[in-house]
């Protein structure tokens, strides 16, 4: 594979549920060999399974139980945003059953969203009604400059064209709007350390595996300027630590353990994990550029 950012030649990097991921050695883009049709691939990805503990899509456990820790996550970082933004329109990319824009709403943003997965949007229907639509970046339509906050909470690394994909939604950001984008590093120290049995290699749903290098290349090719980047824990369920750890993880023990916690209560058991793995930039367009 020719490297998606610098057209350099790739290495096979690791084998990974029966898929290749490639890294460039130039830049440090590592990427899924999808091999695929994208479209089919995410209208069977994301149906009832990923977000209710099919093994072999390698998500959630229980999406919907696991809801008070993901608000927990997401609250992080609307209080990022609200030191850029106290107010105006936002909308969640690859919003899932919408609770960020059920956040949003109660902070005070005008709020909307959008996912592929019609099984999560007909979940958040009935607490967002038509602030949330079925659709991928690819067929979603806007009116341009509406926007003033743009999201991707683990979103990003499931694109199949970051460039494109972000230029498009940039022009539905107004001149003086924010995005903000939460993804994996692959240059933290868990990533180097336990290598292919990090959570975010994940093929095939992550498709792209970014450092804050190559994501600064992408984001400055949208015509977006960086203007802050922080870590974030995660609150996660003891039950879905075991889950990660089972199957992306590949531990036999968290396998054994997990079918014993799941007959339990313990499985709600709150964890909090600082790892540093977690990036997040926000950025602006820039308007000296355009």
């Amino acid at each position: 594979m020719k490297c998606y950012l610098c057209n350099s030649q790739t290495q096979l990097f690791i084998r990974k549920s029966g898929y290749d991921i490639y890294r460039c050695d130039v830049c440090g883009l590592a990427m899924t060999d999808l091999n695929k049709n994208y479209d089919e691939f995410i209208n069977l990805q994301y149906g009832k399974g990923y977000f209710t503990g099919d093994p072999d899509k390698r998500a959630y456990v229980s999406y919907e139980k696991d809801k008070s820790y993901i608000l927990r996550n997401m609250n992080t970082l609307i209080q990022e945003i609200l030191k850029y933004k106290s107010s105006g329109k936002l909308l969640d990319v690859g919003a899932a059953m919408g609770y960020f824009i059920e956040l949003a709403l109660d902070k005070g943003f005008d709020a909307y969203g959008f996912d592929p997965s019609s099984f999560a949007v007909h979940k958040a229907k009935t607490t967002v009604g038509e602030r949330i639509k079925i659709g991928s970046v690819h067929s979603i339509s806007y009116p341009i400059q509406s926007f003033d906050i743009i999201t991707m909470l683990d979103v990003f690394e499931h694109l199949e064209d970051p460039i494109k994909d972000l230029r498009k939604l940039v022009s539905f950001l107004k001149d003086n709007g924010i995005v903000l984008i939460a993804t994996g590093d692959t240059k933290s120290f868990i990533a180097k350390i336990i290598r292919r049995r990090w959570t975010f290699y994940n093929p095939p749903q992550h498709l792209f595996f970014f450092n804050q290098q190559t994501l600064s290349h992408v984001l400055s090719s949208a015509n977006l300027k960086p203007i802050a980047w922080f870590r974030v824990g995660k609150w996660l369920s003891l039950e879905y630590v075991l889950h990660l750890a089972s199957t992306l993880g590949e531990s036999s023990l968290a396998t054994t353990i997990s079918k014993f916690i799941s007959r339990t209560t313990l499985g709600r058991f709150p964890l909090y994990l600082p790892l540093g793995d977690n990036m997040v930039v926000i950025a602006k367009k820039n308007i000296t550029s355009l």
